[in-house]
């Protein structure tokens, strides 16, 4: 008698060869065997498809899934509509996880009754690794802490019904797809705990931002912001102040620190300060935002304020001091 599948991990995969053995290595060997791997070749132009292969051979858990190049947003979606698996884990194929993490994560969800289980993770920069929590803000458990800090849809499960009851998939077609809608899913949960333990290791490729080139998909921030703004008025803006600071972190600062490295990244900040004064012109009053230190204020009011190079020479000032 077949078993269920208890967590079906999605991979969307696109140039990766270099680091996709170790991501799949990382899935074939979980402690947890009543799993699916749903590998999603975006139509990645390198050997990418020849490795995935390989490992179809070893292990029949593996469904090889095959489209035209169409972004993260939209492998993901197809992984998500092929999905078998009571919960759901996102892994990007550059990444690796721990080989016990599904199976702490679902023992926690089954034990606690909960939704979504997050746990920690590590940044990998070469050889070294640093622990790290999506936590800054509150506690690790509720709903509110999940807001505030969740953007990214790797790091945990999630009870695959609260995405497809809900249309949670993913928007094609931009950058910046994970902001529109992960925040979204703790509105459907009805309970999230936390494994206070590095379970996923996501890879830092150095020096990527100053080599690439400007690419307008970067405007796609707004787009994604748009798209979580407009979700949330369909409901009725609840946790109001939970979600403006979401933007706040991840729209002015998060996408100053991005964007100002690249010579046309300050044409997409300017557009981001218009959208914030016609969606959110009193973000400076919002609860968590006061709370902060002078200094992430002020960091703050001077992105809004558009005072670019008096931050990049602030910036220069302290790489000299270190």
């Amino acid at each position: 008698m077949k078993k269920d599948v208890k967590v079906s991990v999605i991979i969307p995969v696109y140039n990766v060869e270099k680091y996709l053995p170790k991501c799949l290595d990382s899935m074939v060997n979980q402690t947890l065997k009543d799993i699916e791997i749903i590998v999603v070749n975006d139509g990645s132009p390198d050997n990418s498809e020849k490795i995935i292969k390989e490992y179809l051979k070893k292990d029949k858990r593996i469904i090889y899934l095959k489209k035209e190049n169409g972004g993260q947003g939209s492998a993901r979606n197809l992984g998500i509509k092929k999905a078998k698996g009571e919960f759901l884990c996102f892994v990007d194929s550059d990444d690796y996880i721990e080989l016990n993490m599904l199976e702490l994560l679902y023992d926690k969800a089954i034990n606690e009754e909960s939704d979504i289980v997050i746990s920690n993770y590590n940044k990998v920069i070469g050889n070294n690794k640093q622990e790290c929590s999506f936590f800054d803000t509150l506690g690790q458990n509720n709903i509110e802490s999940y807001i505030l800090n969740m953007g990214s849809p790797w790091g945990k499960i999630i009870r695959k019904d609260i995405i497809t009851n809900n249309n949670l998939f993913f928007p094609e077609g931009i950058i910046y797809e994970d902001y529109a809608v992960v925040p979204l899913y703790a509105l459907f949960a009805n309970k999230i705990s936390y494994v206070d333990i590095p379970l996923y290791n996501y890879l830092i490729r150095e020096g990527s931002t100053m080599t690439q080139k400007f690419n307008e998909k970067f405007y796609d921030i707004i787009s994604a912001t748009d798209y979580l703004y407009k979700r949330l008025e369909e409901y009725g803006f609840p946790y109001y102040q939970e979600y403006e600071y979401f933007i706040i972190k991840n729209i002015f600062r998060e996408a100053y620190i991005r964007l100002l490295p690249y010579p046309n990244g300050t044409k997409v900040l300017d557009k981001i300060n218009i959208w914030a004064k016609g969606h959110i012109p009193n973000w400076y009053k919002n609860k968590y935002f006061k709370k902060e230190n002078f200094k992430s204020r002020l960091f703050t009011y001077l992105i809004y304020k558009r005072q670019y190079k008096l931050l990049s020479l602030i910036h220069k000032i302290k790489k000299v001091l270190k």
